[in-house]
């Protein structure tokens, strides 16, 4: 083995810069977080290149003197702790000390800085995490951060940047979470020579979130216990794919929670299906004391001290308040095993199930009438009336709820796959033909029940039908032959600076498939044709979901991607689960079937058939 050495400093500062700066978007998340804690009014933010060749942070905040403006550099030196003791009471952005001596490492660093007590400012040059040289230069009380050729000196780090547009979008993400956590900041945004986005100072989150946020939302606030959530969301029926539209803020920091994500899609009910979330934003504000910051080195983590009890808390919150905003039906941990829902759509004719089969809570989601184990820290500072052990967050089950049932564990992934090679859990003969099935029933308006010459078949309706969409869509992009259908009045969508960046961008790509979608300025584009095979669906909604497909992928990989385009395209298409079929329709599926190359599942991978053997049923019935 060889022998052991001790790595030279800037070896190991641009080792430990790939914990903090992933991308250039990271690098200005950090300086705009410094700016924050320094207490600027306005923030103006300028790049060029999607920040790979030159990224730059002004601010009007606090500044620095010459002594600390060195020292700046030396990793782990900050001006926000000086005790352990204090992370736990900590409410800057930024404490390690990691972002500026990391930035500097990787990129040609310029750091120019003046406090109110100096006659003059202090200008810092470094490069690579050379020694900086500091100069004197004259400007006003601030700081100015130029961070250039990011990356130059890590060849391996650089490569894996996307192309300049990705960036740029991933940017403007950036920019605009710290406008929707600081709505008492100005922030402009200026690319490539051209200012882009500016957010004016205002006077409370909801004005800030109606400048921010091209889209109808809705305030929902509660408190519970030292809880406060202030949430501003869409209808249900403008959610989306995927979470990417919802942001979260725990004190005015923006953070990744999954868990906290589900609860508020669960809090919509059945309403949503599954692995489609509302667009907003949503606050929580909680003592520091009860929630860890020091969990990631780039800060987009937090832990509470009881997750659970936070969880159950929006979840009770959120379903309330949409139950008042949007009129919609409470909803029930136990969707399938409510006794009094199904009783109550049998009586008004309505079938259960009729949308999109209800989603059980995934194992980190909230679940009825469960709080939070007794006697931890988070519960303790809950001190209220209640019976001694129980959760103050926790809520009574709803009437109805059948307490024999338990909530079955749910995927907690959200992303469309294309499963197309394996084969699926139950698959019927391989010579099975699907077009000389007899249909005999159609069961809870979602299966179909058909009998063969060998078995019993039970048939998804819908993932038979999109099977059979896909393999169509499929073969005309093949032979790039998609026909499209005209809309008779073009629709007009309002578009994030992502989307926006997407559909000028794959323009061409989209007309592939059927779709005629055209930029009509920042923030607007209007859908002219869809695929005729899909004219029945939402337009709109299915171009926010390939746009949502395609980022998830990367702009550069659409070629790859067009599978799962494709997927999401002929599941906009398809018959859904409450769909009533008729004899006729349902036999045009089954002779549709013969014509589709499938393994006996959907192109998202769910079984399309379950078959039972005649033999298999007789043992079951005792008949052998």
């Amino acid at each position: 083995m060889a022998d052991i050495i001790v790595l030279p400093p800037a070896l190991a500062s641009q080792i430990a810069a790939g914990e903090v700066v992933e991308r250039p978007a990271s690098a200005l998340k950090e300086l705009i977080e410094n700016s924050i804690d320094a207490n600027a009014s306005r923030i103006d933010i300028e790049v060029e290149a999607g920040g790979i060749a030159r990224l730059s942070v002004y601010d009007n905040g606090d500044g620095m003197n010459p002594a600390n403006a060195q020292l700046c550099l030396e990793r782990h030196a900050t001006s926000k702790l000086r005790h352990i003791d204090e992370l736990e009471v900590l409410r800057s952005l930024g404490f390690r000390g990691e972002a500026l001596p990391s930035i500097a490492s990787v990129s040609r660093f310029t750091l120019q800085t003046r406090d109110e007590s100096s006659t003059g400012g202090t200008e810092l040059s470094s490069s690579g995490g050379s020694p900086p040289s500091l100069t004197p230069v004259g400007m006003a009380v601030g700081t100015r951060i130029d961070v250039r050729d990011i990356f130059y000196n890590v060849p391996a780090r650089r490569k894996f940047l996307r192309s300049s547009g990705t960036e740029s979008g991933h940017i403007t993400e950036v920019v605009e979470a710290a406008a929707l956590s600081c709505p008492h900041i100005s922030f402009s945004l200026q690319r490539d020579g051209r200012k882009t986005r500016e957010w004016l100072r205002a006077p409370d989150r909801s004005e800030r979130v109606r400048a921010a946020v091209s889209e109808e939302l809705f305030r929902c606030a509660g408190e519970k216990g030292p809880l406060s959530i202030e949430a501003y969301l869409s209808r249900p029926e403008r959610a989306r794919s995927g979470a990417g539209g919802l942001k979260l803020f725990v004190n005015n920091r923006p953070v990744r929670a999954r868990s906290l994500l589900h609860s508020v899609a669960q809090a919509y009910g059945s309403v949503l299906e599954r692995g489609r979330y509302p667009r907003g934003v949503i606050y929580l504000d909680i003592p520091v004391e009860l929630v860890d910051i020091n969990v990631h080195p780039q800060k987009t983590e937090v832990r509470f001290a009881d997750p659970r009890a936070v969880s159950d808390a929006l979840y009770h919150l959120l379903s309330r308040e949409l139950a008042s905003v949007f009129s919609l039906p409470a909803p029930s941990a136990s969707p399938w095993g409510n006794a009094r829902a199904k009783q109550d759509a049998a009586d008004s004719g309505t079938p259960y199930g009729a949308k999109a089969r209800p989603e059980a809570p995934s194992p980190e989601a909230p679940s009825e009438g469960r709080g939070a184990a007794p006697g931890t820290p988070l519960q303790h500072s809950f001190a209220t009336s209640q019976a001694p052990g129980s959760s103050p967050f926790a809520a009574p089950p709803p009437s109805g709820a059948d307490p024999l049932i338990a909530p079955s564990e749910a995927s907690e992934s959200a992303l469309i796959y294309v499963n197309d090679a394996t084969r699926a859990p139950i698959a019927p003969s391989e010579s099975t033909n699907w077009g000389s099935l007899r249909f005999i029933a159609q069961v809870k308006l979602t299966y179909l029940l058909c009998e063969g010459h060998d078995g019993l078949y039970i048939i998804d309706q819908h993932a038979a039908a999109e099977r059979v969409n896909f393999h169509r869509l499929r073969t005309q992009y093949r032979s790039r032959e998609v026909p499209a259908q005209a809309l008779l009045f073009p629709v007009t969508i309002d578009l994030n600076q992502n989307e926006s960046e997407l559909v000028a961008e794959l323009s061409q790509e989209l007309l592939g498939l059927g779709i005629d979608v055209q930029s009509r300025g920042p923030g607007m584009a209007s859908i002219h044709s869809v695929p005729k095979l899909l004219q029945s669906a939402s337009p709109e909604r299915l171009l926010r979901d390939l746009l949502t497909e395609v980022s998830r992928s990367g702009r550069r990989a659409f070629s790859a991607a067009v599978d799962l385009a494709l997927a999401t395209m002929a599941c906009h298409g398809s018959i859904r689960a409450g769909d009533s079929v008729s004899v006729e329709e349902a036999s045009a599926l089954l002779a549709a079937l013969d014509g589709a190359d499938f393994a006996g599942h959907c192109p998202h991978g769910r079984p399309v058939v379950s078959a039972t053997s005649w033999a298999e049923l007789e043992r079951r019935v005792g008949r052998r």
